[in-house]
């Protein structure tokens, strides 16, 4: 009995101050993106107070449900990407998706229903991709136009790139990351990206 009660009150501590309550729909490229607009929503409201680690815990499995980190990964050193080891690609998807989940946990702490625009399906691109438009308010400020890229895996959309403001962020991911090839190594492009993932959780 009192080693039951042990094991419960260890798993309790294990889990997250806070988890989002937020069904994963990405059926359609439109069901992904509101899926990561609750997300955000629900991690800001449940916990307005929460450290950077613990929306961190909460959203991860919501980016990794719509995004395809991977594919991003790959895409982002796709001149380096063949010659790559298969343990030296782990470590840089690792690396990836931890600086992804923390660029949301830092970045989206005040959001609400009225944060987001409506989402909007694009005209019909190639086999297996899709855009997406919206936007987010920045009060007396202008939008924030966002135009995601998705595509179709195993019945699912998820997102491969976002557009803000007409600027790709994967388009800047792949200039950074081949200057810091050019001048070292995986490892160093891995630390790098480590710390800026730490830069943002001391934000």
């Amino acid at each position: 009995m009192l080693r039951a009660l042990f094991v419960g009150l260890f798993v309790l501590c294990l889990r997250p101050a806070f988890a989002a309550e937020v069904a994963i729909a990405t059926d359609t490229p439109e069901a992904t993106i509101a899926t990561l607009q609750r997300g955000l929503i629900a991690v800001a409201q449940q916990s307005p107070h929460a450290t950077v680690d613990e929306r961190y815990k909460a959203l991860e499995p919501i980016v990794v449900a719509t995004h395809d980190l991977p594919y991003i990964a790959e895409f982002a050193l796709r001149r380096q990407w063949p010659q790559l080891a298969a343990a030296d690609r782990a470590r840089f998807i690792a690396a990836f998706q931890r600086l992804s989940v923390m660029t949301y946990a830092a970045r989206f702490v005040n959001v609400g229903p009225s944060t987001f625009r409506p989402i909007v399906l694009g005209a019909p691109s190639e086999a297996g991709r899709a855009q997406v438009t919206t936007g987010v308010a920045r009060g007396a400020q202008p939008d924030v136009s966002f135009e995601y890229l998705l595509r179709q895996e195993n019945g699912g959309w998820r997102i491969i790139n976002i557009v803000a403001d007409g600027v790709s962020d994967l388009a800047l991911k792949r200039a950074e990351y081949q200057r810091v090839l050019g001048n070292g190594t995986l490892d160093a492009l891995i630390k790098e990206l480590e710390m800026q993932a730490e830069r943002l959780r001391q934000r």
